[in-house]
């Protein structure tokens, strides 16, 4: 049943995705247009993160403590679409704009963490976990690939109005889950048996890992600023936006490839994944700083592939690690961290960039503290080891 219930995910994954694409252009470009600062874009980057920091680790709880899992991920998708409606009218007031925006993100929460959660019950073997998820990446980035660019005509064309587009996709999502809403999410036999054999992780690898991922995410959250410092006054600058996502999906295409190639091979090592893909981050805030088209489209096909071969290699590496009885508190008090950082960071460049237009100079501030945290991070690995 898991294994039926992980391919229903691959499709509510693939509505969510088209609707995420739709909310990632439609809704910061309106809130940009109505104010005209780029802080409102850090705004609109606080209060989407901003249930991330709060809420991850009591939504990974409870489906910790809950069997009928599907029940959850059923109400998130119909609630997301009820405010997808509602958020259009509330557009013209920025506090009520922005709550709805939290209201949406704290329950895509639920959604991820569900199928986070079901790839966890279904096998610990390394090579298998890297499949389910780069197969799931996989469905999520050719969706973004066509979504993206259809999402910037929409929202140049519609603005906000857009949105109604993604509550119809939500809905249908929801209601493709109806017939499950009573089926048990289950730990299969061979994973039972396989999670006797866990390796323990010493705390101080905890502690080294998680304050790099911190400095890290600080760094990198100040790629989305920069990107539209970049763009902000070209013409049809929506559209364009949206060509960028769908490149960077194209990016993350090619890191979700080359994991399916190593995991099906089974020499797929996740350690060096994770610190080529944070080398490969960094270099792209150095190319976004110079706010020139080609700089602009290397930068945000790099960050694509970068980041899909850190998503879905640390999602394996936790999924293995961590006992399933505690996966999603664990999941939650760690995402909630790595969060918090991001939008303090956008509100601090954005903040920086209008006062002092040193866009270049801001890059290399940010280039180098993604430098470090990937030095902290090797290092930590390398006495880990040894």
């Amino acid at each position: 049943m898991n294994h039926h219930l992980y391919s229903l995910h691959l499709l509510t994954s693939a509505l969510r995705t088209a609707g995420d694409a739709i909310e990632s252009v439609a809704l910061p470009w309106s809130v940009l247009q109505s104010t005209g600062s780029l802080l409102s874009i850090g705004g609109f980057a606080l209060f989407t993160h901003l249930p991330w920091v709060i809420l991850p680790p009591l939504l990974g709880r409870t489906l910790d403590k809950t069997r009928k899992r599907v029940r959850l991920a059923f109400s998130a998708l119909l609630l997301q679409s009820a405010l997808a409606v509602v958020i259009v009218p509330f557009s013209s007031n920025i506090w009520a704009f922005y709550l709805t925006v939290s209201g949406i993100s704290a329950l895509d929460i639920l959604h991820r963490y569900y199928g986070f959660s079901l790839i966890a019950t279904m096998t610990l073997e390394e090579n298998e976990l890297q499949g389910l998820n780069a197969r799931l990446a996989t469905v999520g980035n050719t969706v973004s690939l066509v979504a993206f660019p259809i999402a910037g005509v929409l929202a140049y064309r519609f603005g906000v109005k857009a949105m109604l587009l993604d509550a119809v996709l939500l809905l249908i999502g929801a209601f493709t889950l109806i017939p499950y809403l009573n089926v048990e999410v289950r730990r299969e036999r061979n994973v039972e048996k396989a999670e006797e054999k866990r390796t323990k992780i010493e705390g101080n690898v905890v502690v080294g890992i998680l304050a790099s991922v911190l400095l890290f995410n600080f760094a990198l959250g100040s790629f989305r600023i920069f990107l539209f410092a970049g763009i902000k006054e070209l013409v049809k600058a929506e559209i364009i936006y949206g060509a960028l996502e769908s490149l960077q999906t194209t990016g993350s295409l090619l890191g979700v490839g080359i994991i399916v190639y190593f995991a099906h091979r089974g020499g797929f090592r996740t350690e060096n994944t994770l610190i080529r893909r944070m080398l490969l981050q960094s270099l792209t805030l150095l190319l976004v700083g110079f706010s020139l088209i080609p700089a602009l489209v290397s930068a945000v096909l790099l960050v694509g592939f970068g980041g899909q071969l850190l998503n879905v290699s640390f999602d394996s590496l936790m999924q293995k690690a961590i006992p399933s009885e505690s996966l999603g508190t664990v999941r939650g008090v760690f995402d909630a961290l790595a969060t918090l950082v991001i939008p303090l960071s956008q509100l601090a460049f954005a903040w920086a960039i209008e006062e002092s237009d040193e866009i270049l100079a801001l890059a290399i501030v940010a280039f180098s503290l993604a430098l470090f945290a990937s030095f902290v991070f090797w290092d930590t690995l390398r006495k880990a080891k040894a």
